[in-house]
């Protein structure tokens, strides 16, 4: 039997549990990525299923531990409520019977979460599977993309955290076929075995009380609309009201109408509340229009009983709820995204949303920006990989390789310039969608063989599905500083990046000209300080050797 426990405070009581779903969740996440950084790529070494089991295994005996307390405070304070006084001495038998079977529930749940949640990784961390599951096809990416880019597994690990965030750790699939975190499926069934508790606490307050009725709350859903009002039979024995498990529904349809065979609610993180009936005071028109009211037979749960005005009430609550969870989420996405450019609170966020329209804009487009910078950025590995490997079949050398992305701050400086820092979303769009050095990268060669380099690497590109933008063959181009070619290429997914041909010589002097062409660029052309910045880098570039056949490279 439960300790006796004294009636708690008004404080959320399932607030520790919330707390440790969130907590295992994160610790799973976190040991997943771990594993991963660690460079496995053997996906039972990868999810560490030993490890996940045992954090698992921790939730459960913390909720073993937690649970039957929880229920009998709640069972204490809502039945104290019911009988009118402070302190509840202990609980009757029945009392005991449903915190215990309360308890049992709420623990298979968390345990067959569980059960599920390790389930799921193993069958998403497994190479050896038939099917492809979305975890394991991009964690796989992920590893030989990075490897092939020649990053260490840290980086890899990172690159999959969004996507373990986006998925989650299935928990439960319910009817509908959606997917239940583990943390959100755990919250939902310990609100629900709460508000259940509640509901038994006032059921079972008076053993020799049949009758309850299941008040209206206004505004209510359609499933609990046609419910509510009604007056029902606790013991299914009253002829002139309907039992109460037509209404809460029974766990077992062929089983009895008491209220261990009951789900106590009439379906997950309902509202509504009991109050006891009573005949006493009413009158015997009073008491048959209640009795006619109750009946299913006599009125229908099929018929909606709600006003157009609390239909329009209800909708109107729906989608607040709606906008508010969407406002979260992309909160939530805004501060992983922009961090400190994005205000700290939920609450500033949408006071800014909604009051300063302004700022807002702003917002919107630094996000817009710098989201598009980390899906480039997200595609570079591949890249990377596919021109390492050229550059090792063709012997060709690539140079700067660490220098291939340009900065965030460079791309944003860029685009708020070639946008003329317009906030509109087309625009910003647009502007993106040509700029093609934020992926770049060097191959060098000597000045005789540079030319067949060229056309050497690049067909290879082309055998790759990369397909060739633009090029601009600048050794032909006398009054211009830089010596170089410069292509843009496409992946096939429509990616641009640049690539780069030189000479070790052309190569050694634009790295050294880079300070001086980056003040200039910024100049009006017609200063005397962008006159001397030009002649200077003129000057530095005189005498280059040109590399032969360089007039066969044609500006495309």
């Amino acid at each position: 039997m439960p300790n006796l426990i004294r009636p708690p405070d008004n404080k959320d009581r399932s607030a520790f549990l919330r707390m440790l779903f969130l907590r295992t969740e994160q610790r799973l996440l976190a040991e997943i990525r771990r594993k991963r950084a660690q460079g496995y790529v053997d996906y039972a070494e990868v999810a560490a299923l030993k490890r996940t089991q045992k954090i698992l295994q921790e939730m459960v005996d913390e909720s073993w531990n937690y649970v039957p307390a929880m229920i009998e405070k709640v069972f204490y304070h809502s039945d104290a409520a019911a009988r009118g006084y402070a302190n509840a001495a202990g609980l009757t038998i029945t009392q005991t019977s449903v915190v215990e079977q309360l308890a049992n529930n709420l623990l298979g749940d968390i345990i067959e979460a569980a059960e599920t949640a390790q389930k799921s990784i193993e069958e998403g961390f497994q190479v050896g599977r038939r099917e492809a599951g979305s975890l394991r096809e991009a964690a796989l990416k992920s590893i030989a993309e990075e490897k092939a880019a020649g990053y260490g597994p840290g980086k890899a690990a990172k690159t999959m955290e969004g996507k373990l965030q986006q998925e989650g750790i299935t928990a439960f699939v319910d009817k509908t076929g959606r997917k239940w975190s583990l943390q959100d499926y755990c919250n939902m069934t310990t609100r629900t075995t709460v508000r259940q508790a509640e509901v038994a606490a006032i059921l079972t307050a008076d053993p020799d009380h049949d009758l309850y009725k299941i008040v209206k709350i206004g505004s209510t859903c359609p499933i609990c609309a046609p419910l509510e009002g009604r007056v029902y039979s606790r013991s299914g024995a009253d002829p002139d009201y309907p039992a109460l498990t037509k209404a809460f529904g029974k766990m077992d349809p062929s089983g009895s109408d008491d209220l261990t065979n009951t789900y106590l609610n009439i379906h997950p993180n309902c509202l509504h509340a009991l109050v006891k009936y009573t005949t006493i005071g009413k009158t015997e028109k009073q008491i048959q229009k209640d009795k006619d009211f109750s009946s299913f037979e006599k009125n229908p749960i099929t018929v909606d009983p709600r006003t157009k005005k609390q239909i329009a009430a209800y909708k109107e609550k729906v989608k607040n709820r709606q906008q508010l969870l969407s406002d979260y989420k992309q909160y939530e996405r805004y501060r992983e995204v922009c961090g400190e450019d994005v205000p700290k609170t939920f609450e500033s966020f949408r006071d800014m949303k909604y009051n300063e329209a302004g700022k807002w804009k702003q917002t919107q487009a630094v996000y817009r920006k710098t989201n598009a910078y980390n899906r480039i950025i997200a595609k570079e590995p591949a890249i990377t990989g596919d021109l390492r490997a050229i550059s090792e079949k063709t012997g060709v050398k690539m140079a700067g390789l660490e220098h291939r992305l340009k900065t965030k701050e460079s791309f944003l400086r860029k685009v708020n310039a070639d946008s003329g820092n317009s906030l509109e979303a087309e625009t910003i769009r647009d502007t993106i969608s040509v700029t093609g050095d934020v992926i770049r990268y060097t191959y060098t060669d000597n000045p005789v063989s540079l030319v067949g380099s060229y056309k050497e690497i690049t067909r290879a590109m082309l055998e790759k599905g990369y397909e060739p933008v633009k090029v601009k063959n600048f050794w032909t181009n006398k009054g211009n500083p830089y010596n170089g070619i410069n292509c843009t290429f496409k992946t096939p997914e429509g990616q641009r990046f640049e690539v780069q041909f030189h000479t070790p010589e052309s190569y050694s002097i634009k790295d050294g000209m880079h300070k001086d062409y980056e003040a200039w660029r910024v100049l009006d052309p017609a200063s005397d300080k962008a006159r001397a910045l030009r002649k200077k880098m003129m000057e530095q570039s005189q005498g280059m050797e040109i590399p032969a056949y360089i007039e066969e490279v044609k500006n495309q």
